[in-house]
């Protein structure tokens, strides 16, 4: 078998060649759930769902015992169907050889689906999980179902739009996706309250305005800008509001420094001559490349020591807030003054 794409996984519920094992990691958990489903819906007929499909909680469940249910022949139909949610195969390095050794020979009746939801399955960093999914890769079905670009997520939002009887063009789908965030089912939440409100017209910027509601990066990024522009007032409003929204002072604070980070990318790579495509690329920023282009708009007016300034002052609050008994939202109302007094100076 082989690393396998979102379009051949597509291709494979169409034709119905399955593989007998797989495993469904990445970052984009609502596509992760979404062919879980597929998977399950095409492999087991809801009259016989009692006899050919098994389920497990990873935390709870026994290799031996998943293996074993694999074993079982089915009842009326051509597979029993596995499904074994967040198995810890990090912590578990028996359950890795059993599965690694089944895998070479697995049971031609069943399909087991290793659906790593809540797990991150880091296959440059973790050593286990390389040579696990380096296992499926050869002997089963490994699936990296990662961040759709920009541009995929905004014809999705048109072609979805479409569907439910209302238009957006591909401006205002990007600008939707810089408000409500690159998740697809909070990007499929706030498209369905926005085709509702417009029935059958269009949806534009005002209407998104609004009516989306604004992802925390997004708030911040307001945060950030008023910053930037030396406006004081308006910096400690979103602030208060966010405070107001119970939002987490050490979420804010991770916000705020990235986007900081984002603009001192630009600012380096625009000097060595990259361009914004390039950073996106490097830095992996696939579905986020308003993030650049954000930063690219704001950084204009700042100068690469006071983005190295601000960063090392967003650097101290962080080690304050974790490491000292000070009020995280004093701290933060502190390190907006500092970041305002260096883009005064």
């Amino acid at each position: 078998m082989a690393r396998i794409s979102e379009n051949e996984l597509k291709a494979q519920l169409k034709s119905g060649e399955f593989s007998n094992v797989y495993i469904i990691y990445g970052e984009e958990n609502y596509l992760k759930e979404y062919y879980v489903k597929k998977l399950k819906n095409k492999l087991v007929d809801s009259a016989f769902e009692d006899f050919n499909f098994h389920s497990y909680d990873g935390k709870n469940a026994s290799m031996d015992d998943i293996i074993m249910d694999a074993q079982m022949i089915p009842m009326m139909s051509e597979y029993s169907f596995v499904l074994v949610h967040d198995f810890p195969f990090d912590k578990d390095k028996d359950a890795c050889d059993k599965i690694k050794e089944y895998i070479k020979e697995p049971v031609e009746s069943a399909v087991i689906v290793f659906w790593m939801d809540a797990i991150e399955v880091d296959i440059k960093k973790n050593s286990k999980y390389k040579s696990l999914e380096a296992a499926f890769s050869k002997n089963a079905c490994s699936v990296n179902l990662e961040r759709r670009s920009e541009n995929d997520l905004a014809k999705l939002i048109v072609s979805s739009a479409k569907k439910r009887g209302c238009k957006i063009d591909m401006q205002n789908a990007r600008y939707l996706i810089s408000i409500v965030g690159s998740d697809i089912q909070t990007i499929f939440n706030e498209l369905e309250k926005l085709c509702a409100n417009i029935g059958e017209g269009e949806i534009d910027k005002k209407l998104i305005d609004s009516l989306a509601t604004k992802s925390l990066q997004a708030r911040v990024f307001d945060l950030s800008r008023f910053i930037l522009r030396g406006d004081s007032n308006g910096a400690y409003n979103v602030l208060r509001v966010l405070f107001a929204q119970k939002e987490e002072p050490i979420g804010i604070l991770s916000v705020i420094s990235n986007c900081y980070i984002d603009m001192y990318r630009v600012k380096c790579a625009k000097r060595a001559g990259a361009n914004e495509g390039d950073i996106a690329n490097y830095f992996n920023y696939k579905g986020r490349d308003f993030l650049i282009r954000n930063a690219a708009r704001d950084v204009s007016s700042v100068s690469k020591h006071a983005l190295r300034s601000a960063i090392d002052v967003l650097c101290e609050t962080d080690e304050a807030m974790k490491s000292t008994a000070i009020d995280k939202n004093i701290l933060l109302e502190e390190t907006v003054a500092k970041l305002l007094m260096l883009r005064n100076a």
